[in-house]
């Protein structure tokens, strides 16, 4: 497991759409007011390899979740 910060945006996407129990969590936040979360090792390389330029595992995270939500839509 790594243990990553993400955004309270990209924190409330993944916890929506995943088993409870399934990403364990501190509940106190960074000084920037981001979560952190541990993940296993191979989700937070695909989590990385996903990225753009600029972008940071919350930005994926929400990208995702967003893609995730326009399919719903339409289905």
């Amino acid at each position: 497991m790594i243990r990553i910060a993400i955004t309270a945006e990209a924190f409330e996407a993944i916890t929506v759409t995943l088993p409870l129990g399934s990403v364990s969590f501190e509940n106190a936040t960074d000084e920037r007011g981001e979560r952190y979360v541990w993940l296993d090792h191979a989700v937070v390389s695909r989590l990385k390899a996903m990225r753009g330029p600029g972008e940071n595992c919350s930005d994926v995270i929400l990208r995702a979740a967003e893609t995730e939500d326009a399919s719903a839509a339409r289905t």
